[in-house]
């Protein structure tokens, strides 16, 4: 029989790993990061968790970890996961991507000195070409673990062996997840000729985009980005300008500012944001997940953007025992 896992979450922020490993059955004994706020919301949500509200990165920082691992090695299987802060590595960052390796790399260090039976880092794609070399990494889309976006990142790591549970067939799309936004199907003025059509007056003429004025679809988050399309000053600055994508599809990426829903047409019309309720679930939470410690929604929306969603972390943990 193999033994139990226990997890220490690093850079746990919200608690998108920790939920995610509690899912998959496994014990987390210790979470920490640096943001107070952040610390709060995972103590909120996981009061029976040590919380360390601590900066991480100093070299000696394993010693004490050490320590607390002891009593759990000969009993438990121990994973740690951790995921460094990712935004100078990040292709939307305007920074030096270097500047985000430093944490990284102590991570790195700490696996080695503290020797888990098990291990995984969490980061943005670009940093796999940045990562030493014999790092073994594999790349993650959140929807084929059932999360209704396509979220890409990089997990380094051993031990484990996280396996899909969704086929791109079986991908959740924004209106699976969220079925209430069926009631915010805007009425094109089409629709109101079509309420007063009779044998006198028949129906207008169906044009080639009828079926976009009956769609609603999501924005990327990514229009003033280099990269995609629109820069700052309203100049084209490569790419295909502003993304969107229908809500029968997994949405883009959450980001750490609220999405935006679009009537479809040839000038999209903006119809609302979503709340951070469901946000939430698009990341893979419970909408319920209480973020009432963090003081205010700049807050709250950079915290979930940032959240490791937790069914794929679920799979992680799960993994454990498909790579035995």
């Amino acid at each position: 029989m193999s033994k139990p896992v226990v997890v220490v979450d690093l850079f746990c922020g919200m608690g998108g790993f920790t939920q995610g490993a509690i899912d998959a059955g496994a014990e987390v004994i210790l979470s920490v990061d640096d943001w107070d706020e952040a610390c709060k919301v995972h103590e909120a949500n996981h009061p029976e968790i040590r919380i360390d509200c601590i900066q991480l990165g100093n070299p000696d920082w394993y010693k004490g970890l050490l320590r607390f691992l002891e009593p759990y090695r000969e009993n438990y299987h121990i994973h740690l996961h951790g995921s460094p802060p990712c935004q100078a590595l990040s292709n939307a960052s305007s920074r030096n991507p270097q500047e985000g390796m430093p944490l990284v790399i102590w991570f790195l260090n700490l696996v080695k000195s503290v020797q888990p039976d098990s291990w995984s880092m969490e980061n943005v794609i670009p940093v796999r070409k940045r990562l030493p070399e014999g790092t073994p990494s594999v790349t993650l889309n959140s929807a084929d673990f059932g999360v209704p976006q396509t979220r890409r990142r990089c997990y380094a790591g051993s031990g484990w062996m996280a396996e899909p549970t969704h086929t791109m067939e079986e991908w959740v799309s924004v209106i699976q997840a969220l079925p209430h936004l069926t009631d915010l199907m805007p009425v094109p003025s089409m629709i109101d000729q079509y309420k007063t059509a009779s044998k006198n007056k028949p129906y207008p003429t169906v044009t080639s985009h009828s079926p976009k004025q009956l769609r609603l679809v999501m924005d990327s988050g990514r229009a003033s980005a280099a990269s995609t399309g629109i820069s700052k000053d309203g100049k084209k600055a490569g790419g295909s300008g502003p993304l969107f994508r229908s809500l029968n599809e997994p949405s883009y990426t959450t980001m750490t500012s609220p999405r935006q829903i679009y009537q479809d047409s040839v000038q999209p019309n903006r119809i609302r944001s979503l709340t951070i309720e469901e946000t939430l679930l698009l990341q893979g939470f419970s909408p319920d997940y209480d973020l009432s410690p963090a003081l205010t929604m700049k807050s709250r929306w950079t915290m979930v953007g940032n959240a490791v969603p937790p069914p794929v972390a679920e799979a992680v943990i799960r993994g454990i025992q498909n790579a035995d």
